[in-house]
């Protein structure tokens, strides 16, 4: 007995009101824990989000040449010294890109017409000039012509490199290049060959074949 009141005066127990503000504050703070546990719950949780995309399709130009024409109307009699051809040749851009093109020439000997007699010893190449012109008729503006300083007459022979006649096929702008127009850009040119009228006997029923070839570019990123 002694010894319990001896602790009660040591450590006495504690009033009813002590132990009611007690109770109080231990609640006051679990409510707010778990108020703060709410509160972090809330930041924590997921987000909502969107997204979206655009698509859009890159595609290539083409560059598409044509040419139609340069059909030789020669007289049924033949070509005669001193006469001349002309064809017109329509050239066109087909593709969506704007292009230049250069004209080159190349002439090789072929057989003469069967029936007409003999044909001659001489190579016609060296008796014909070949011109260019801007208009369908062959006259006014000559865009190109295979007469030289040294040689009025007198065709390019080499087939694996044809001469420039117009513009210059190398690639890059280049003097006298034709520029058309992408999606039916189109112009008409004339092409005129005279035979020489000093031409003698050796180029009866003779010929040759012209090939003109016609190389083209993008003018766009390609000064």
């Amino acid at each position: 007995m002694m010894d319990e009141l001896l602790e009660e005066m040591i450590d006495p127990a504690p009033s009813r009101e002590d132990a009611a503000r007690r109770r109080r504050a231990w609640a006051t703070g679990s409510i707010l824990a778990l108020a703060a546990v709410g509160v972090a719950s809330l930041t924590t949780s997921a987000l909502f989000t969107d997204q979206d995309s655009l698509t859009g399709r890159i595609s290539t130009g083409t560059l598409v040449l044509g040419a139609q024409g340069a059909t030789f109307d020669v007289p049924v009699e033949g070509l005669a010294p001193g006469g001349s051809v002309i064809a017109p040749v329509q050239v066109s851009n087909t593709g969506s890109l704007e292009l230049r093109y250069a004209v080159s020439l190349s002439a090789a000997t072929a057989e003469g017409t069967p029936g007409r007699g003999d044909t001659g010893s001489g190579d016609l190449r060296q008796q014909l000039r070949a011109r260019v012109f801007a208009s369908a008729d062959c006259t006014g503006t000559v865009l190109g012509d295979t007469a030289t300083a040294t040689a009025e007459f007198g065709l390019p022979t080499n087939a694996a490199e044809p001469a420039a006649i117009v513009g210059n096929p190398a690639t890059g702008f280049q003097e006298g290049d034709r520029v058309l127009p992408g999606v039916n850009g189109t112009e008409t040119l004339c092409v005129r060959v005279d035979m020489a009228a000093a031409a003698g006997n050796e180029y009866q029923n003779t010929a040759a074949d012209l090939t003109f070839r016609l190389d083209s570019e993008q003018t766009v990123n390609n000064p």
